[in-house]
């Protein structure tokens, strides 16, 4: 979405137009919703969170935030969100591509792994922080500038942990396809 439609939006809300917030929500909900199942992969723990996301946007529109980038800005809000509660739940199944939830047993020698699952466990072998920065790039199109925005650095950094965070996955990933192929 181009900033400068979603600015004026922000603006709204901020002097109290309730249509403008459920507009709002309606622009980004399916969005903030899709990243956040692929991060904690559980729907239900994700429309939580995607619903404490937007109250907290709201809060902090409603005490003058002013957010560059309300994209950016709400995909921080949804990341900080998750990591929280992640951190709170202590949850330990974390594959974000799989479609529904699944134990997290790994598959006997016997079983063939497909590309997607074996993507789903290397990216749960990652830090939560470098799984969130590769899907918020590559799975939700942020750029380098919103995604830096997202992670509160510059550009370059941004740039920089995707890099190392691809070439992590990439090692895992080729770790546990050797694996499967045994």
């Amino acid at each position: 979405m181009p900033m400068e439609y979603s600015l004026p939006l922000a603006r709204r809300v901020q002097r109290g137009d309730a249509g403008a917030f459920a507009l709002l929500f309606e622009q980004f909900n399916l969005r903030i919703c899709r990243y956040l199942c692929s991060l904690v992969n559980n729907p239900d723990l994700a429309e939580d969170l995607a619903q404490q996301t937007f109250i907290k946007a709201y809060e902090a529109l409603e005490r003058g935030s002013q957010p560059e980038n309300l994209n950016a800005w709400l995909y921080a809000i949804a990341t900080n969100t998750a990591l929280s509660a992640l951190r709170r739940r202590r949850l330990i199944a974390w594959l974000p591509f799989r479609a529904h939830a699944e134990s997290a047993a790994a598959p006997g020698p016997e079983a063939r792994t497909s590309e997607a699952e074996l993507l789903g466990q290397a990216l749960s072998r990652l830090p939560r922080g470098d799984a969130a920065c590769l899907l918020l790039r590559f799975q939700h199109d942020l750029s380098y500038d919103e995604l830096a925005q997202v992670l509160g650095t510059s550009s370059p950094a941004a740039r920089m942990r995707v890099s190392r965070a691809r070439a992590a996955l990439r090692e895992i990933y080729l770790q546990l396809q050797e694996e499967a192929s045994r």
